[in-house]
Parts: C-alpha cells; sequence; structure tokens
C-alpha cells in the first residue's frame, strides 16, 4: 500500500511512518501491531510521537480511517501497465492520425464552385 504524498496528519507524522523503524506496515497483521509496543519499548524507541502513531493504529477503528489515506498498488503489474501507455499516448502525440472534419454545406459547395471555376 501507498500513502498519498500530499496526505497530511494531524497531531504529527503518520502512524505508519513513526512506525517504520520496528517494521509496522499496513500488511502488519493486528496482533502483530498489539505487540510492537514491546518492540519500541526494548528499543528504546517509545517516544510521544510513536506512542501517539501505536495508538492511532491499536484500535482497529482509528486504524481504518489511516489506511482509508492509503492506496493498494500491485507495483509489479501496474508499473508495466503504466507505462506500456504513456508509450502509446506518446507515440500517437508523434504521429496523430488525420481525422475527417465535415464542411458546413455552404463552404462545400464555394469549394466545389472554386475548383469547377480553376479547371
Amino acid at each position: 500500500m501507498i500513502k498519498d504524498p500530499s496526505t497530511g496528519w494531524d497531531g504529527g507524522p503518520f502512524p505508519y511512518d513513526a512506525l517504520a523503524e520496528v517494521g509496522v506496515t499496513p500488511r502488519t497483521s493486528h496482533a502483530d501491531l498489539q505487540d510492537a509496543s514491546f518492540e519500541l519499548l526494548a528499543r528504546r524507541l517509545m517516544t510521544p510521537v510513536t506512542q501517539q502513531a501505536w495508538d492511532e493504529l491499536r484500535v482497529v477503528r482509528r486504524r481504518m480511517v489511516v489506511e482509508l489515506l492509503l492506496h493498494d498498488v500491485d507495483l509489479e503489474s501496474a508499473v508495466p501497465a503504466a507505462e506500456a501507455a504513456l508509450d502509446r499516448a506518446l507515440a500517437a502525440a508523434e504521429h496523430p492520425e488525420p481525422t475527417a472534419i465535415p464542411l458546413p454545406e455552404e463552404t462545400a459547395r464555394l469549394l466545389d464552385d472554386l475548383i469547377t471555376f480553376d479547371t
């Protein structure tokens, strides 16, 4: 899951960013997340910032709010598909296909008269 870079978080850093040092990610199970506080304490990383982040994530409802700001992206398949779409768009921009625009009836008659007059 990827966080939108423009996402702001009131009250400090984004919770997953604050707990990244102990391996907490959106894919961390809830049971492992509950035990993350012990890892924070053991590594002397339990600060007011990490405490607040852990508090935000340890309650399921709050964690769901945090995860609403994340996007589930499969980079292995998304990146090649995006590159292919970009290549197609660039190729189309380099060699645009001509499109016929229908002329108004008056303009078509005028052109016919000019072509007839010219020959």
